[in-house]
């Protein structure tokens, strides 16, 4: 009776742990997902954007859509997005991008005044208007690679 009511215990600590687990890959842990994701396939993704071929990537679990932007004096950027969570206007994305210059810039391509913040750079939209709750926080992963969550 005693060895049944151990195997017991363990199974429903097993079971709670595991649900624990399928949790936290949901709902935590976006940012070091995403550097993982670029550090697994850093070969495969360079090969997708000196080829053009982004859609290649899309079939790396954990990109849900790639939109390439253009930019002037034949820079590339190209958004790799992965998740967001909430509803306008209190909503946040999670990606990385591959920026051509190495240098950090703003969400969908768009040039922002960033501070530096920790590890990487923020840029928060009330510096310029008091009115609004948009910002954005960008994390370099490896050359040319650059972590993002953003709030709009």
């Amino acid at each position: 009776m005693l060895k049944h009511v151990n195997i017991k215990r363990y199974k429903n600590i097993i079971i709670f742990i595991s649900i624990l687990i399928i949790i936290m890959s949901f709902f935590g842990f976006k940012k070091e997902k995403i550097f993982f994701i670029v550090y697994t396939h850093k070969g495969f993704l360079n090969e997708c954007i000196k080829n053009q071929t982004y859609e290649k990537a899309s079939k790396i679990i954990g990109i849900n859509k790639i939109t390439p932007y253009p930019l002037r004096n034949k820079e590339k950027f190209v958004d790799f997005y992965c998740s967001g969570s909430g509803l306008v206007p209190n909503s946040v994305y999670y990606g990385f991008y591959y920026i051509s210059n190495d240098k950090p810039l703003g969400f969908q391509a768009q040039p922002v005044e960033f501070k530096l913040d920790g590890d990487g750079w923020r840029w928060e939209e009330k510096w310029e208007n008091p009115n609004s709750d948009n910002w954005m926080y960008t994390e370099k992963i490896i050359d040319n690679w650059y972590y993002y969550e953003t709030g709009f």
